[in-house]
């Protein structure tokens, strides 16, 4: 067995995943794919259908508990074949996924997360008190979403260390054809449920017949997943009868450590963080900026941790933020005004000129007075996730560039930043020529030791 790095942190991390289904199940959106049909057929369908959402909470465990397990959870979504299809679909490899298959096999297998399967939630007031001697009430909320070719275990390691600071977060498995692969399943009246089935990353030469951007209509289904996800989890956490949420293993999951039967243990009702990668900080900036659809609560957010974001398929001019919504009977619900927000960026988007200068002006508006946008030298794309850092390909310059954009994480979180800036090697922006591209473009590359960090 190999595991990821041990997570660094005050509290050892549990991990949940738990499904629920979508009360009017729709298409969202025009998409549609063609899927094959019997015997050599094909027939065209919706490309994105919302049914089910599914979320892995990572979160302070109980390991003292009778239901605690072995420390062990499996880092490869299973089925390990389907993984391998939606690899090889992401990739571009469809025709031959038997070539990704010696290392499907291998990480499916052996690698794990150093964290507790399905065990209880710790009880904040039974936690060991912090160093201020101020008693924990309730533990925070986090919302993660992940990127292109991602998935709710893909940033394990990013979702452990605030699971491990004392949050709970919730990491939404996108299943809107941006995940690697997914098995969701229909809910029929009276519980009844259907197999799985396989959905894989659904690439653009796919869509069959699209008038409408395939990523604007990704973003719209991604709306409905986050706000179903904090939803169903604010209704479990205030004991609601109604609500219908199971594991995705089908394995226990002890409710009343969550508080059900009485004082709630998370807080849900406020001060809630939004956090997401490349398209996940696209979602993240698009969620902040847009009226929450009738049928959900709104998302209490005060904080922001935006990740490498992608923005172009984000409208122009914009996004912005939201200021008030009136909701009728004389009074009015907040909906996130100016959460603030720490942007952390790779350096190949640092450098990317008309995205970075875009970026800039979004953050504007909510970080008038700067310095909340972070790079770190020598980062890739990949460095917010689990892959630079899995054992074997792992690197002590990989591992060095995780840790800083952690601790900068969370120390944003615990508004203590600006002290762990000043115990960060922090640099100003210098850019060399190394070459020239293959379109006759400089190549450019920033001065400074990798996991240093620049701040506009």
């Amino acid at each position: 067995m190999l595991f990821l790095p041990a997570i660094q942190g005050q509290y050892a991390v549990g991990v949940t995943t738990l499904v629920t289904p979508v009360q009017h199940p729709r298409p969202i959106g025009n998409a549609k794919v063609k899927r094959t049909a019997g015997k050599g057929g094909e027939r065209v369908e919706p490309a994105l259908f919302l049914e089910e959402v599914a979320y892995t909470m990572y979160y302070p465990a109980d390991v003292s508990s009778k239901g605690a397990r072995k420390k062990g959870v499996d880092w490869f979504v299973r089925p390990l074949r389907e993984s391998l299809n939606g690899f090889a679909q992401f990739l571009g490899m469809c025709y031959s996924p038997w070539l990704l298959w010696p290392i499907v096999y291998l990480f499916g297998s052996f690698i794990k997360i150093p964290a507790y399967p399905n065990v209880p939630l710790l009880n904040p007031r039974n936690a060991q008190a912090t160093a201020s001697e101020e008693p924990i009430g309730q533990w925070s909320l986090v919302i993660f979403s992940h990127g292109l070719g991602g998935s709710r275990t893909a940033y394990s390691q990013f979702c452990c260390r605030l699971a491990a600071s004392g949050r709970v977060v919730l990491a939404v498995e996108h299943r809107d054809g941006t995940g690697t692969v997914s098995m969701p399943r229909s809910w029929h009246v009276g519980g009844n449920k259907s197999e799985p089935h396989t959905l894989l990353y659904i690439r653009e030469s796919d869509i069959h017949q699209n008038p409408f951007p395939l990523r604007a209509e990704q973003l719209a289904f991604r709306h409905h997943e986050v706000y179903t996800t904090y939803n169903t989890f604010h209704n479990l956490i205030h004991n609601d009868p109604h609500v219908k949420l199971e594991t995705i293993d089908g394995g226990p999951f002890d409710k009343e450590s969550w508080g059900v039967r009485g004082a709630p243990l998370v807080n849900c009702d406020k001060d809630i963080v939004l956090a997401g990668h490349s398209f996940g900080g696209c979602t993240v900036l698009s969620i902040l900026s847009t009226q929450p659809p009738e049928e959900y609560l709104p998302l209490p957010i005060e904080r922001a941790i935006v990740l490498d974001p992608w923005l172009e398929p984000l409208p122009t001019p914009g996004p912005i933020p939201l200021d008030a919504i009136h909701a009728g009977n004389e009074f009015e619900r907040w909906v996130s005004p100016h959460p603030r927000m720490l942007v952390i960026n790779s350096e190949f988007f640092t450098l990317w000129k008309d995205h970075f200068t875009r970026l800039q002006e979004i953050v504007k508006g909510w970080e008038p007075n700067g310095k909340s946008i972070l790079t770190l030298v020598d980062s890739k794309h990949t460095s917010f996730s689990d892959f630079p850092i899995l054992p074997i390909f792992s690197s002590r310059i990989s591992r060095r560039i995780f840790d800083t954009i952690a601790n900068l994480s969370v120390s944003f979180l615990d508004k203590r930043l600006e002290d762990e800036l000043e115990h960060t090697i922090t640099i100003k922006k210098e850019i060399k020529i190394i070459g020239v591209k293959k379109d006759g473009k400089p190549k450019r590359k920033l001065l400074g030791t990798p996991g240093a960090v620049i701040v506009d």
